[in-house]
């Protein structure tokens, strides 16, 4: 048994382990080990700690992307709504009206060289049809009215000879014979006349009933001119120039028409003649228009005397009858 003194100030541990194959202990070996993991140690630990840090600096860098993301976001809608609003003060018109207030929209420029703002496009939807339809129709109305007045003035200024004169074939006995309109010419007995049927000048002072009254046969001719002073048409037809049915639609003209009166003449040189005090008009058909427009012109207003069509004689027959004793000067 030996034992070892410290040498050289220092000491030796006695060895815990075998000697390995090589002569060094064991322990050396192991305390190498140590060391390397001891110092290997620190770098992970180091290495752990930095990646943390980087971790954490990144999510922190995130988060503040994203709130600056966000609050940049917030700041462009304010600027979009302040520039909305702004543009609607200064144009008059409101943005996302859906065009109703019948304005263009005006939309904000983009800043930094965005897209120009685009040109509103205005539709046109044609004329309204409907209004003026009404105002052309008002108008026409309107001058209707007015072209009918004036044709009334007009018409109601025209006296029997002018609405006579201008129906054509039509003849005034007014102006070529003044004498024989004379009014007030009574005579009884029968009287020969200068034209057939006569239209005018001495008559009896009996009047033929005129008041739309239609003669199956002939009259006097003096009864009916009396009656033709007091206003009254008389219609003469001749029979063998018209069937019956022709003298049916003739008819229909006088019957119950007062100050008219229609009765056949054999001798008579046309199919009709209508008369009135002074004015004649012959034709030879029985559906002419002009005898309706002489009718007009004349019924009640060619007569001379403001007399009565009623009262008067209803017979037929070719002689005069004198009802009066005496003669008379007045009609």
């Amino acid at each position: 048994m030996s034992i070892s003194t410290p040498q050289s100030g220092g000491s030796r541990r006695p060895s815990a382990t075998k000697a390995t194959a090589g002569g060094k202990p064991k322990l050396e070996k192991e305390e190498s080990a140590g060391s390397s993991a001891t110092k290997a140690a620190p770098k992970k630990a180091g290495a752990a700690k930095a990646a943390a840090a980087t971790k954490a600096a990144g999510a922190t860098k995130a988060a503040g992307a994203t709130k600056a993301a966000g609050a940049a976001k917030a700041a462009s809608k304010r600027t979009a709504s302040a520039t909305k609003a702004g543009a609607a003060k200064a144009g008059g018109s409101r943005l996302g009206d859906g065009g109703k207030s019948g304005r263009p929209v005006t939309r904000p420029a983009a800043k930094g060289g965005g897209r120009r703002p685009l040109t509103p496009v205005r539709v046109s939807q044609g004329r309204n049809w409907g209004p003026i339809a009404m105002f052309g129709a008002v108008i026409l109305i309107a001058v209707g009215i007015i072209g009918f007045a004036g044709w009334k003035v007009y018409e109601s200024a025209l006296t029997v000879a002018d609405r006579v004169g201008d129906i054509d074939g039509a003849h005034d006995f007014h102006k070529t014979n003044p004498d024989l309109v004379r009014a007030a010419q009574h005579q009884s007995g029968v009287i020969k006349y200068d034209q057939n049927p006569p239209v005018a000048g001495k008559h009896n002072p009996d009047w033929q009933n005129c008041m739309g009254d239609v003669y199956d046969a002939p009259i006097a001719n003096e009864h009916a001119v009396h009656s033709m002073e007091h206003g009254a048409v008389w219609v003469v037809y001749n029979p063998a120039k018209l069937n019956k049915d022709q003298i049916a639609n003739l008819a229909k003209k006088v019957t119950g028409k007062e100050y008219s009166l229609m009765s056949p003449m054999e001798n008579l040189d046309a199919a009709v003649s209508v008369q009135a005090w002074g004015f004649q008009l012959k034709v030879n058909d029985s559906g002419d228009k002009r005898i309706d427009e002489f009718i007009k012109a004349t019924r009640k207003n060619a007569g001379v005397e403001a007399a009565s069509c009623s009262g008067g004689i209803t017979e037929t027959g070719t002689t005069p009858r004198d009802l009066q004793s005496t003669q008379q000067t007045g009609g």
